[in-house]
């Protein structure tokens, strides 16, 4: 020991003190020796020496980590522990991959009883350690136990567990003792050990997340819970899934992302549901938690409300009541559970049960003793009287209020009574009153020192002093809430402020400050048009408030801008604003492909005055433009070339603009009391309104009321409203459009109640009268009209027939070699050149040096002369002899030719060429006793008699049949409405809802109650905006009734935006007999070859000659909005008669024996051409229409296709000949789908109810596996009635709406943890499709803000699965990889070639790149690959194959009459093996037919044979018919029928048919296969790609 000493203390001085440089060996040596003698020191146990020893090596090669190791244990056995973590954590820093360092940092840090951290560096040992993973994990166990505590049980099992286990229960209790960032890093490690099992890592990530969440750490805690809800999916354990969405819609709220949470909480009530029903509700409580059904109702009715979702906060609000209640709560929480759906009650306008609410919380306050509660159910109880015009008892309940809340010394709530207190006498005409209330009310908010308050209470003053004439006053308090209001930063309340004081700057008379109003108001469009924009997307902008402030600061902006002769300004801004109710209708229907002319760039805000006049060159028509302000009348003239050549300003008399014009409308309307009895004679056909309970209650309380003050009858002017209103709108520009034969009136959304038609000028003479005219709200719904009128340019068939009928019309020219015109078309002694030919004429082709006449693009120096070939001549000569022999139409062949004509008396194919116009009349459909009508049972009081006349009166006019009752189904009225030229509609709607009643769609069932839901008979805006409709004129006979109703404009401007040229309104109701009168006429003079609005105007003419009719109101509100077209009634009426024509030649042709002049198509062709979807799919349809109900028809038809589909793959020596199910003979929809299949049937002997089954020998299509899966899925979704109609309705539609569909019911099987938004292209359009969302809501999808969310219980899982399976089994490849997993190539494609589409581009595949989380076994997106082109056709010139008529080919040269070369040889030898084989191949299948015929058919028919000749059994005793006389043969109950003659024949001519139409398809398909053999050599490409 002391020569180890002397030696380091000696060698210490020369090795620091020398100058000399030591060599690299020496120091390593050094260093070899100082650890050497370290080690030793060490052995012997003398610490203190070895880190001596050990200290100076180091000083020698500090990174030595050998020695730094053997230091840190020195330390470690001398106690310095502090010391030991330092060397440990340079070692860890050296080399971070080393175990070793981390357990010496480990063991320090025990030591000095920093446990947290030891634990860490124990699990970093453990990570790279692999060996000590056991021994290490119990290091980790020994250290946690000093910060958590473990039960005795787990210690005892401590020895048996694997590490990952042991880790995970040191997790667990460390979370127990609430040491989350260590649970965080043991779990984390037991993760990442080895791959536990699904149990095992779902526990571990969701105690991860928790330690996430406690720690404050909300991404990271939400990450964890995304992956253990994933895996939980996977897995289906419902424990973890129900907590991950618990959690995860806490934190969603907790970050504001209010639909993502609500979505969470609704997948929590879904899934907690299903777990009360499998293990009972004391055992959710242990999964889930307690009370969790109240929590979560009471979460989203906030989150709903939030949203301004009213009617599903007002749902999740009812059921939290109901749960308190059930559970017997205290009065408190049930009390504010009634205050709370009493709010939400009374923001929908249903005042009657929020009274009820009312008071049941007032009684709840009260029973408590809570004065403060008592003063604000007063409040509450007053302002719902308030809205009921009770203003007596509002005002006692509000001065209670008031009382309470002095004596409280309540501020908020004194003011909040001082403000009600204010507004009713506001609203009773007591202005000083008001003013003193809301003087009181701004002191009482300014001690309250709540800026918004006050900002309120300038605000509210401002408004009675400006309603009251005192504009100072008013400009005073806006003034002061405007300063106030930018001085808090009330962005809201000071946008407000200046919309108001911009109102009051309008009417003065000093320029500036117009210009002030201007510039505020131009501001104020700015910022609410924004805020209407980002409504979309951000829930909390209340978007009705919103276009109110937008509505007025417009207004505001056209006022201003006119006065300062900003004329082409303001009408920008004019449009721009009537433009935003067309785009409301679309914002509806999140991301639906407009095809109407609607363009990003056309938004309101971006209105040009250039487009607006290149719009009225393009109609070449004046136009007149209108809009209304308080203050005036301003009217725009437009003319093409010119642009606006006039505005004008009119202003009444005296008093407001728009209540002077809504006065004249009223007198209009209303007429005399000498005609006002006819309107009772009114057929109602008006839904009832969603506030006709108030409405009633509102007039009951005003007629009882004692303080309504008598009012002086109002002096009624000498003038007629129809003159009154052409002064105003019309006789300032009379000038400008005199001589005008038609005009287009914009009237904007304040004038387009009124018909401009019936206007009377100074002479009396009408203003429709002198001028034809359109109305149309916007320019915007002009354009769009305009472009469904314009014909589609880009389809080929178009071009063609646009381009056959310029040839027909067109003027022939004559060109000189100059393309000039050298004859006038006087003189045509030469043959006609057309203006424009595809062809070149015959006076072109005549081989001239220098021809004098030459045709557009195409002469003779433009044809390739090309020299002889032998080829052309040899298939030109075979064409000819096989048409002299009698073929029939010859297609065009490779060399050009084409043979047109039969010879020899053979008829060519002939169909009758028809339009396909016709009309459509719907008259009073059939409404159920009870029908669910805004959340609420209605029972519909009686049938629409007149309604049903007229419809037959109008379809004998236009000479069709009506649909009434209850043929006039709501699928069938959609699906005629997209294919009708003319759509007269007389039935019950509501222009608030717009919405129309039909009878109930033929897929419709009642609910248990015996009510339909409203998505079963009212035909909405959003159904038909699903549609591509065609006709020219709507008329819509309907919603109207005694009640006036203001007209919306969005189911009119719904259907201009589907394709509609124009519609027919009534404004308003009038008298049965002038609407019988006037559409007599109406359809009279369409019949003469006039225009709508001058039908409109004749019919309207007609009716005031009658003496009973000649006031305005009569006749006036027919009114037509868009564009005023001829109808040519007659061509349609032409089109409809050939459409029958065709119907009955083909009912003939179907059951005549024979043919009939058109020969038939080939057996089989058009079918085997069909894809599986179209051959399967509408059979598929009719059995869920027909058999949803039938528990046995399904299941029989999949097991006899079961059957066949193993009977096919492995055939018995003996087919199996059993009976056909009972009930599946007799099924409209079973037979026909087993006749698809190939099935045939069999008489049983005498009786025909219960024949033999013929199964099909072989399955030449595939059909029978996609058919079992198909049927699969039928069977699953029937269980729910609407889920198989829904899905029924799916089946008869478009490939691309299938495919869709399986895209996003894919997503969500196999990835449903990732959330789709409707605001993805893809994803929007399927939801808003009519079609497709009543099938996707039947399998429990739900719309939430933006996301699309699915209510995944058990039962909409199974769903989901059989929609699914059935739609996959019909779409081949695509269906077969998208069923059991997620494809990404498949996303977006229906059954053609992968190659075809990009991957980049499906909504699907871009909901997934925006998910936060992603699997990791998500495939990577494909790049786009384009298919490689397709191969030249081949040449066999020694056989030369021609297409012949009939799809028939032929040979030109016999097989060996020439010689050819031997690459051809080689060409023809392998066409010749090919041939050989597909005989062969055939000629077994024929072989196989035969067989299967003789052991199947005749074992059937020798059963019955085996019979005849036979002894009859005698049976002692016979049961007979009773009623037999005893001189009458008696006739047993149970006689079996005997064969005829004729029976037999019968049934032995059907065996024959059968064998001999399963050869003859055998052959067809034996032909087609030969086909397309040859079809490669036919060198004619588009003969060959058609076939």
């Amino acid at each position: 020991m002391e020569f180890h000493q002397t030696l380091s203390m000696a060698s210490l001085p020369s090795i620091a003190d020398f100058n000399e440089p030591i060599s690299e060996a020496d120091e390593i040596e050094s260093v070899r020796n100082l650890q050497k003698h370290g080690d030793s020191a060490f052995k012997s146990k003398d610490y203190a020496q070895a880190v001596t020893c050990y200290s100076e090596a180091l000083e020698i090669d500090s990174e030595n980590a050998q020695i730094l190791a053997r230091r840190a244990v020195s330390y470690i056995e001398l106690k310095e522990f502090s010391k030991a973590g330092d060397d440990a954590r340079l070692l860890v820093k050296l080399n971070p991959h080393v175990p070793q360092g981390h357990y010496l940092l480990a063991v320090s840090l025990d030591n000095l009883k920093e446990y947290s951290q030891a634990v860490v560096s124990f699990l970093n040992a453990l990570r790279y350690d692999v060996k000590h993973r056991d021994q290490l994990a119990d290091n980790v166990a020994v250290v946690a136990s000093n910060i958590c505590e473990f039960s005795e049980q787990a210690l005892h099992k401590f020895e048996g567990m694997p590490p990952f286990q042991k880790l995970m229960t040191v997790g667990e209790a460390l979370k127990v003792a609430d040491q989350n960032a260590v649970c965080i890093e043991v779990l984390q490690t037991a993760l990442d050990l080895q791959p536990l099992d699904s149990l095992h890592q779902q526990r571990a990530l969701f105690l991860v997340a928790e330690s996430h969440f406690t720690l404050g750490e909300l991404d990271l805690g939400k990450d964890k819970y995304r992956q253990c809800l994933a895996l939980a999916l996977q897995a289906g354990n419902q424990q973890y899934e129900a907590k991950s969405y618990r959690k995860l819609a806490e934190i969603s709220l907790r970050q504001n992302d209010l639909q993502q949470g609500i979505v969470y909480f609704e997948k929590l009530l879904s899934i907690s549901n299903d777990l009360v029903s499998q293990h009972g509700e004391q055992k959710m409580t242990e999964m889930v938690g307690a009370e969790l059904h109240k929590i979560v109702h009471e979460t989203l009715c906030g989150a709903y409300r939030s949203m301004g979702d009213l009617p599903h906060a007002l749902q999740h609000a009812k059921e939290h009541l109901e749960s308190v209640a059930m559970d017997g709560d205290s009065k408190e929480l049930l009390g504010n559970g009634h205050f709370t759906v009493a709010s939400l009650q009374e923001a929908v306008g249903d005042y009657t049960s929020a009274l009820e609410h009312y008071q049941s919380y007032f009684t709840a306050t009260k029973a408590q003793k809570d004065r403060i509660g008592m003063g604000w159910s007063y409040g509450c109880l007053g302002r719902v009287y308030h809205c009921l015009c009770n203003y007596s008892l509002a005002q006692t309940y509000y001065e209670q209020q008031l009382q309470i809340a002095e004596k409280l010394g309540h501020l908020s709530m004194h003011a909040t009574a001082l403000r009600s207190l204010g507004d009713l006498a506001d609203d009773s005409g007591m202005c000083e009153k008001a003013l003193e209330y809301l003087q009181s009310y701004l002191r009482i908010s300014r001690k309250l020192d709540e800026f918004e308050t006050e900002c309120k209470a300038y605000l509210r003053l401002g408004e009675v002093h400006q309603k009251n004439n005192n504009t100072e006053h008013a400009k005073y308090f806006y003034e002061q809430a405007l300063n106030l209001a930018d001085r808090t930063s009330q962005v809201e309340l000071a946008q407000r402020s200046r919309c108001k004081l911009a109102y009051m700057l309008v009417t003065s008379l000093d320029e500036k400050e117009i210009a002030k109003a201007a510039s505020l108001a131009e501001t104020l469009v700015s910022h609410y048009e924004g805020l209407l924009k980002a409504s979309k997307d951000n829930t909390f902008l209340k978007r009705s408030e919103i276009e109110d402030m937008l509505a007025v600061s417009y207004d505001i902006v056209q006022e201003t801008l006119t006065s300062l002769n900003r004329t082409e300004e303001a009408l920008e801004y004019t449009e721009a604003n009537n433009r935003w109710e067309f785009y409301s209708i679309f914002d509806a229907q999140m991301q639906r492909p407009v095809t109407s002319g609607i363009r990003e760039k056309e938004k309101p805000g971006g209105v040009s005055i250039v487009e607006i006049c290149k719009l009225v060159n393009t109609v070449n028509t004046t136009v007149l433009y209108y809009a209304l302000t308080d203050n005036s009348a301003i009217t725009w003239v437009l003319k093409p070339g010119k642009g606006c050549i006039k505005m004008a300003k009119t202003q009444p008399c005296k008093g407001n603009c728009k209540d002077f014009i809504a006065e004249c409308m009223h007198r209009l309307r209303s007429g005399s009391s000498r005609s006002a009895s006819l309107v009772y004679k009114t057929e109602y056909r008006a839904l009832p309104l969603k506030d006709s309970q108030t409405h009633n209650l509102k007039n009951k309380f005003l007629s009882l009321s004692t303080d309504k003050k008598s009012t002086e009858e109002a002096i009624v002017p000498d003038i007629s409203p129809a003159r009154q209103l052409y002064e105003v709108l019309v006789s300032e520009v009379a000038e400008f459009i005199d001589g005008e034969d038609k005009v287009i009136v914009i009237p904007g959304k304040d004038l387009i109640h009124l018909p401009f038609d019936v206007l009377e000028d100074q002479d009396g003479r009408l203003f429709g009268e002198k001028i034809s005219m359109a109305v149309f709200p916007s320019l915007q719904v002009l354009q769009v009209s305009l472009g469904h009128v314009t014909e589609d340019y880009s389809n080929p068939k178009t071009l063609q027939n646009n381009e056959d009928e310029r040839r027909a019309n067109s003027s022939p020219v004559y060109l000189d070699h100059m393309l000039r015109v050298t004859i006038p078309p006087s003189q045509r002694p030469h043959h006609i050149v057309s203006d424009i030919s595809y062809s070149a004429p015959m006076i072109t082709q005549q081989e001239m040096t220098n021809p004098t006449y030459v045709a557009f693009d195409t002469n003779y120096y433009h044809k390739k002369v090309e020299g002889k070939d032998t080829v052309k001549v040899h298939e030109q000569r075979h064409a000819q002899q096989m048409t002299n022999k009698g073929s029939t139409l010859i297609s065009e062949t490779w060399s050009g030719q084409e043979v047109p004509t039969a010879r020899q008396g053979q008829v060519q194919p002939y169909k009758q060429s028809a339009g396909k116009e016709y009309f459509v009349v719907v008259g009073n459909p059939y409404l159920p006793e009870k029908v669910q009508l805004h959340g609420k049972i209605w029972e519909p009081h009686s049938e629409l008699h007149f309604a049903q006349e007229e419809a037959f009166k109008v379809a004998k006019y236009l000479n069709t049949s009506a649909i009434v009752g209850k043929e006039a189904k709501k699928d069938r009225i959609l699906a005629e409405l997209q294919k009708a030229t003319l759509i007269h509609l007389a039935m019950s709607g509501s222009w608030e809802d717009s919405s129309l009643a039909c009878s109930p769609s033929s897929t419709a069932h009642p609910m248990p109650n015996g009510s339909y839901l409203e998505e079963d008979y009212l035909l909405s805006a959003n159904d038909i905006l699903g549609l591509k409709l065609q006709a020219r004129l709507v008329v819509l006979s309907c919603c109207y009734g005694d009640r006036h109703r203001e007209l919306s404009l969005t189911l009119p401007l719904t259907l201009l935006a589907c394709g509609v040229h124009s519609v027919l309104i009534l404004l308003w109701a009038v008298p049965d007999e002038v609407q019988d009168k006037f559409w007599h006429h109406f359809y009279q003079e369409l019949y003469h070859g006039i225009s709508i609005s001058q039908a409109v105007v004749q019919a309207k003419k007609a009716i005031r000659n009658d003496e009973r009719f000649k006031e305005c109101h009569l006749w006036a509100p027919f009114c037509v909005i868009g564009q005023d077209e001829v109808i040519n009634l007659c061509q349609v009426k032409q089109a409809m008669l050939d459409q029958l024509v065709n119907s009955t030649e083909a009912d003939i042709l179907k059951r005549l024996q024979k043919d009939a002049l058109n020969p038939s198509n080939a057996s089989g062709k058009d079918a085997a051409s069909e894809c599986t979807f179209k051959k399967l799919g509408p059979h598929l349809a009719g059995l869920l229409l027909h058999h949803q109900h039938d528990e046995d028809i399904l299941p029989a038809v999949l097991h006899m296709v079961r059957e066949c589909s193993k009977l096919v793959e492995q055939p018995p020596s003996i087919p199996p000949t059993p009976h056909v199910p009972q009930g599946i003979i007799y099924s409209p929809s079973a037979i026909p789908l087993l006749n698809r299949l190939g099935f045939h049937f069999q008489p049983q002997g005498a009786r025909n109810d219960i024949p033999y089954v013929v199964f099909p020998q072989w399955d030449p299509e595939e059909l029978l596996p996609p058919a079992v899966q198909a049927l699969e899925g039928v069977i699953g979704c029937s269980v729910d009635v609407h889920c198989g109609h829904a899905l029924a309705n799916v089946l008869e539609c478009q490939e691309s709406l299938i495919s869709a569909l399986i895209d996003v019911l894919s997503f969500t099987k196999h990835m449903p943890e990732i959330q789709l938004r409707v605001t993805d292209a893809g994803v929007g359009q399927l939801w808003s499709h009519n079609i497709a969302r009543p099938f996707l809501g039947s399998l429990g999808f739900q719309h939430v803000g933006s996301l699309l969310m699915f209510d995944g219980t058990n039962a909409n899982k199974k769903l989901l699965n059989a929609g699914l399976q059935s739609l996959c089994a019909l779409m081949g490849e695509k269906g077969l990889a998208m069923l059991n997993r997620l494809d990404m190539k498949y996303l977006g494609i229906s059954s053609k070639p992968v190659a075809l589409r990009s991957a980049r581009k499906t909504p699907i595949k871009s909901a997934l790149r925006s998910a936060s989380t992603v699997r990791t076994l998500t495939p990577s997106l494909r790049a786009y690959t384009p298919l490689p082109p397709p191969p030249p056709p081949k040449r066999l010139p020694s056989l030369n194959p021609v297409l012949l008529g009939k799809d028939q080919i032929s040979l030109s040269t016999p097989w060996w009459s020439q010689n050819v070369k031997s690459s051809e040889m080689r060409d023809k030898m392998r066409l010749a093996k090919s041939v050989s084989d597909t005989h062969k191949e055939y000629n077994q299948y024929m072989t196989s037919a035969q067989n299967w015929y003789h052991n199947s058919v005749l074992p059937q028919a020798d059963e019955s044979l085996s019979k005849i000749g036979q002894p009859k059994p005698r049976p002692s005793k016979v049961k007979v018919k009773a009623g037999a006389t005893p001189s009458c043969v008696r006739e047993p109950v149970h006689r079996e029928p005997e064969l005829t003659m004729e029976a037999v024949q019968q049934r032995r001519d059907y065996a024959n048919f059968l064998l001999h139409s399963r050869k003859a398809d055998i052959t067809w398909r034996h032909e087609e296969a030969l086909k397309k053999l040859y079809l490669p050599y036919v060198q004619n490409a588009k003969q060959s790609s058609a076939t």
